[in-house]
C-alpha cells in the first residue's frame, strides 16, 4: 500500500495516526503489500488538483478508507480505478457520490478494534479537564500559562500517538480546538466539548464547517456546538506590538474559558458505536481479502 496522508514537520497526531494504526490493524503486510495501490486515510485530504491526488493518480487502484473532502466546493471524479470503502461523514458521501450513505465515521475509530483499547478505556483518570490545541495555534498562544491559571491539563497534538491517547484517556473530560483531539476524545469515551479560535481562521470557515459537521453527523450528533474567543489580528498598529495583541487574545480566551459551562460536553451514544464497530469490522474483513489476494 502507498500511504497518501498529510505530514506535519512539527507533527499533529490526526495525521501521525495513519502510520501508527493501519499496520496495527492489518499488520505488517499492509507496507508493503499491494504496491499498486494508493491508500486513503484518515485526513481531510479528498482535494481536487491537489499533490494528494496526484501522488495517487500514479497507481493504478485507489482506495478511500475513512477519508474526509476537504470542503463542500470539492469535487473529484472517482473512476473505475478508485475503490470507496468509506468516507468519513454523509456530507462527504453525498458530494462525491450523490447517496449520503457511503461513510461510516472518521478512520481514526478503527483504533476501537485494537486489541489494547480495552486498556485505554481502563487508564487511571489523573486530569478532570483536559485541553488540546489546534496545532497551527501553538505558537500563537501561551496554552500552558492559561491552562495552570483554569487549572486544566494542556495535551499539546504534537505528542506521539501512543502519549496523547494516554493523556486523552486518563482525562475526565476534554475541551478541544482541534477536531481529532474531540475525535479521540469521542473514542476513548471521554466526554468532550469544541473550542473555536484559530482553526477556522487557518483553514477557512467553510472548510472547517464542513469538516467537523461531517464527523459530527456521522456520529449522529447534529448540534455544531462550541464555546469560542474571538481572535485579535495584528493588524495596523498591533503588528508592532504583538505581545500586546497576544496578551487581549489570552484574555478573550480565559474569558471563554470561564463560561465554558454554558455549552455541554458530547459523547456518541454507546448504539451508534456498536453500529460503527459492526461497519469496522466488515470493512477490514473486506481489505483484509484485497491485501491477501
Amino acid at each position: 500500500m502507498q500511504l497518501i496522508s498529510y505530514i506535519s514537520k512539527s507533527g499533529n497526531v490526526g495525521d501521525d495516526l495513519n502510520d501508527w494504526l493501519w499496520p496495527k490493524i492489518f499488520g505488517e503486510k499492509f507496507l508493503t503489500a499491494r504496491q499498486d495501490t494508493a491508500f486513503f486515510g484518515i485526513g481531510s485530504i479528498l482535494i481536487k488538483d491537489s499533490h494528494f491526488i496526484e501522488r495517487a493518480n500514479q497507481y493504478p487502484k485507489k482506495i478511500i478508507f475513512g477519508t474526509g473532502l476537504r470542503s463542500i466546493n470539492e469535487y473529484i471524479e472517482l473512476d473505475e480505478s478508485w475503490e470507496l470503502y468509506f468516507l468519513r461523514g454523509p456530507f462527504g458521501s453525498l458530494k462525491l457520490t450523490n447517496e449520503p450513505s457511503h461513510y461510516i465515521s472518521d478512520g481514526a475509530y478503527f483504533m476501537m478494534l485494537l486489541p489494547e483499547y480495552h486498556g485505554y478505556l481502563k487508564e487511571p483518570k489523573k486530569y478532570p479537564i483536559s485541553f488540546v490545541p489546534y496545532f497551527q495555534s501553538i505558537g500563537k498562544i501561551d496554552w500552558k500559562k492559561i491552562c495552570d491559571k483554569m487549572g486544566w491539563h494542556l495535551i499539546l497534538p504534537t505528542l506521539d500517538v501512543d502519549t496523547f491517547i494516554k493523556e486523552v484517556a486518563a482525562s475526565e473530560q476534554v475541551v478541544s480546538e482541534a477536531m481529532h483531539g474531540a475525535i479521540f476524545a469521542d473514542i476513548l469515551r471521554v466526554p468532550w466539548k469544541r473550542f473555536r479560535f484559530y482553526a477556522h481562521h487557518y483553514e477557512g470557515e467553510q472548510v472547517s464547517e464542513f469538516k467537523w459537521n461531517d464527523w459530527l453527523f456521522s456520529i449522529e450528533l447534529f448540534k455544531n456546538e462550541f464555546i469560542e474567543a474571538r481572535l485579535k489580528k495584528d493588524k495596523g498598529l498591533y503588528k508592532f506590538y504583538k505581545k500586546r495583541s497576544r496578551l487581549k487574545n489570552e484574555r478573550y480566551i480565559l474569558e471563554a474559558f470561564t463560561d465554558h459551562e454554558n455549552v455541554a460536553f458530547s459523547l456518541s451514544s454507546d448504539v451508534v458505536v456498536s453500529k460503527m464497530v459492526s461497519e469496522m469490522e466488515k470493512a477490514k474483513s473486506k481489505l483484509d481479502n484485497y491485501l491477501n489476494s
